[in-house]
């Protein structure tokens, strides 16, 4: 899994970059460590555990993590959105297809 720097996030905008983007580079930033950090916590637990609940009755519950790791998702993609970074963005931007030298798809 590649790994976001904000050195790595300003040159994805290029001279799309605003100082007003620094802040949402430093969200981004971190909410893909938090996102990186609950993914391995996931990948080392099953994605359905068994649970008792207060009657006593015990069955399979989908792992909260999961939740988690869902939500995180989605406020990396609502940023990378914010940012204008988004493939269909770009595709927008760039309807012929891009610079095939850009290294934004590996990341």
């Amino acid at each position: 899994m590649a790994v976001p720097t904000k050195k790595l996030m300003k040159t994805y905008l290029g001279e799309n970059f605003r100082e007003s983007d620094e802040q949402i580079i430093d969200l981004y930033v971190e909410a893909h460590r938090y996102y990186r950090r609950l993914k391995k916590e996931v990948d080392k637990e099953p994605l359905m555990m068994m649970h008792t609940n207060k009657a006593g009755a015990t069955n399979y519950v989908k792992n909260p993590l999961t939740i988690e790791l869902t939500k995180q998702y989605q406020t990396l993609n609502n940023l990378l959105k914010s940012l204008g970074l988004t493939p269909a963005q770009r595709e927008r931007l760039d309807p012929g297809g891009g610079d095939p030298d850009d290294d934004f798809d590996k990341f």
